[in-house]
């Protein structure tokens, strides 16, 4: 595994009473959860599953080492969960944050009770793929701009990329603050580029949901029962007319997280 400074926890953040939930969310440009954003974009999925659960929020740590994998970054956070809860619990992981997720869920079976995927998949669709690799090698250049604007153009329809390409090189030095944020954000883009479930050794043994987009511009909606098949006994949602983005927002998909996170 790659090392990190001992004295560093994976930054986290708790809310509430009862059975632990931990969400991964999917990729942010800094480190940690000090980002009121995040934190409220990351558990409005859950507002109907707030009021019985402990919700517990990670991200990445700040100085990841250079090669540091999907596999790496679970082990943190298997580490430090074990410590703050000290007791199974229900994972949540979407975009990237699912990639963690399912990796997570198989090297560390006997911390998660259930597994749900919101908008990501086994691996990364070709799109997704080339766009993430091409943000990643602008942000190792020192190319702050033009990362923000390849990362937003990426996940939008043709007739809307280049105003978006423009918000996203006005928008990117606002959030990616300096060469470490970069470096990291960098590394993270990387470490799920060589990310594959069929690769994993183990197979997850946990109940699983998956929801996905038929539109998801980054996990191509082939990749979404490709996903279940890896998984036994998983429950499969493919959600009609959405993309990437609209998943987690939609309240069919909200719907479907809460009945399942709820089942007794």
């Amino acid at each position: 595994m790659s090392e990190r400074p001992a004295a560093v926890t994976v930054p986290f953040a708790s809310t509430g009473t009862g059975r632990p939930v931990v969400v991964l969310p999917g990729i942010w440009p800094s480190t940690g959860v000090g980002s009121a954003v995040l934190v409220r974009d990351a558990l409005a999925p859950l507002h109907a599953v707030a009021p019985q659960r402990r919700l517990v929020v990670l991200n990445r740590w700040p100085g990841l080492a250079t090669g540091t994998t999907i596999r790496d970054v679970a082990a943190e956070y298997a580490d430090t969960l074990d410590r703050v809860l000290g007791e199974p619990f229900d994972l949540v992981g979407t975009s990237t944050g699912g990639s963690i997720a399912q990796q997570f869920a198989a090297d560390h079976p006997h911390l998660v009770r259930r597994l749900a995927l919101v908008s990501t998949a086994c691996r990364l669709g070709p799109h997704g793929r080339r766009v993430q690799a091409d943000v990643a090698a602008a942000l190792r250049a020192g190319r702050i701009r033009a990362a923000g604007g390849i990362a937003t153009a990426g996940s939008a329809p043709a007739v809307f990329r280049s105003v978006l390409t423009g918000v996203g090189w006005v928008a990117a030095p606002l959030v990616i603050r300096g060469p470490q944020t970069a470096a990291d954000l960098a590394t993270t883009l990387e470490a799920e580029d060589g990310f594959d479930l069929g690769s994993v050794e183990r197979v997850i043994a946990a109940p699983t949901l998956i929801l996905g987009g038929e539109r998801d511009r980054f996990y191509d909606a082939e990749l979404f029962p490709a996903t279940a098949a890896l998984i036994p006994g998983s429950e499969l949602h493919v959600l009609p007319r959405l993309g990437h983005g609209a998943v987690p927002r939609s309240h069919e998909a909200r719907g479907l997280l809460t009945r399942f996170l709820l089942r007794d």
